[in-house]
């Protein structure tokens, strides 16, 4: 790469920075600028629904890198900076400002917005949703005088923001549309964390949603699907999140619940690259694109995809990894689920210890456990393995998994 290449980033969070940060440390000596929307360097989410909101931990520890480090690097950084339009032919990102830049290859990792209710009384003050530092040090004031809290959506943020409540000494009320907690982790999971909450004092409330909020300026109360008015002074929106594809579309690249991109990051632009939640990749062993909305994903993308616009060319099949923090209980997950998938459970010494390995033909393919880190130590050199292992014995407690392991591969 010559010295005179421009590399520009869009989006300042994990991806971008951990991409700006690959780049200087590949060698790469031309110019970098990393353009981002809020006014912070870039920093770490998640502890943005854990330690941070409770307290236990600094703002400044929330960094990728201390600040000085991107003038260090000679990275320029562009913050509370919006890109509104891509060029391609011209090979140019436009600014709100009006400024424009030229670049010789493009990162967007552009991240996702929280989805909002769009039920009536949603735009009351207290009605809020949690993506940012300055959302989540709001919403850590908020909390502060125990407020009534009622959370829409079960699902990893929704259940982790509960917790926090509850450790706050706050009454909660969880709502979920479907049927369990944490759907996406499996039956096991959901049913475990059910329980969780309960014995923490959380009230559930399954196959139900909000279809409205009461109150003058503030949220006063919710309406639910059945009819019932439920009082509360703080509503939190966890329903998901919408990947932002605006730049991504105005380059017009091809898309399909995301960015398509090659195993390389590269999208159908060969000078525009894709990291974090827009990037739809192929995933081998569900047999079709995946996007995946979690800090794993994104802190591995970035400096992969700067590999790539350096003309490094790796696959990338990384095995996924998620992971919630809720009460004193540590959930972890390798691998993807799938319906067809046999699950063996490994029993703990309480009902707050077990992993669910799931199985394919004999092999194991994902594992979630509670509490149980040498049984997903084990179950991810089994899943690199690929070989074939008795259910029963991954079932024993006896069984030494890490020895089991060690001897298939």
């Amino acid at each position: 790469m010559a010295p005179g290449e421009v590399f520009c980033i869009v989006g300042a969070g994990l991806a971008g920075g951990r991409a700006a940060a690959a780049l200087r440390e590949l060698g790469f000596e031309g110019r970098v600028v990393l353009v981002g929307e809020e006014l912070d360097p870039p920093y770490e989410r998640p502890p943005l629904s854990k330690a941070f909101l409770l307290g236990q931990l600094p703002r400044a520890r929330l960094l990728l890198r201390p600040a000085a480090y991107y003038q260090e690097q000679g990275i320029e950084l562009r913050l509370g900076a919006r890109a509104l339009e891509v060029k391609p032919l011209e090979h140019r990102l436009r600014l709100q400002d009006g400024s424009r830049l030229s670049y010789d290859r493009l990162l967007l990792a552009t991240g996702s917005t929280a989805r909002r209710l769009t039920v009536p009384g949603s735009d009351l003050d207290g009605v809020m949703t949690l993506r940012t530092v300055q959302e989540s040090e709001r919403l850590q004031a908020l909390l502060e005088v125990r407020p009534q809290v009622l959370v829409a959506g079960a699902g990893f943020l929704g259940c982790e923001l509960a917790a926090a409540a509850r450790a706050r000494g706050c009454e909660v009320r969880l709502v979920e549309f479907g049927p369990s907690a944490m759907p996406s982790m499996g039956p096991q999971v959901g049913e475990f964390v059910a329980r969780l909450h309960r014995r923490h004092g959380v009230a559930l409330e399954f196959q139900q949603e909000v279809t409205g909020f009461k109150g003058g300026q503030r949220v006063e109360a919710a309406v639910l699907a059945d009819g019932r008015t439920v009082p509360c002074d703080l509503a939190l929106v966890c329903v998901g999140a919408t990947p932002n594809s605006e730049l991504a579309q105005s380059a017009g690249l091809e898309m399909a619940d995301g960015v398509l991109v090659d195993a390389n990051c590269r999208s159908s632009d060969q000078d525009i690259f894709i990291a974090g939640d827009l990037a739809s990749l192929w995933n081998p062993e569900l047999g079709r694109r995946l996007r995946l909305e979690h800090w794993d994903s994104a802190q591995r993308q970035g400096p992969h995809a700067a590999a790539a616009m350096l003309g490094t060319h790796q696959p990338y099949a990384p095995l996924p990894y998620f992971w919630s923090e809720q009460y004193d209980a540590m959930i972890q997950q390798v691998g993807l689920l799938a319906p067809d998938q046999q699950v063996v459970v490994r029993q703990g010494p309480s009902d707050a210890s077990f992993a669910a390995f799931h199985m394919r033909r004999g092999s194991v393919v994902a594992c979630v456990a509670v509490n149980r880190y040498p049984d997903l130590a084990a179950a991810r050199r089994l899943i690199a393995s690929g070989a074939e292992v008795a259910a029963g014995a991954l079932a024993d407690p006896a069984t030494d998994l890490r020895h089991l392991a060690a001897g298939l591969e």
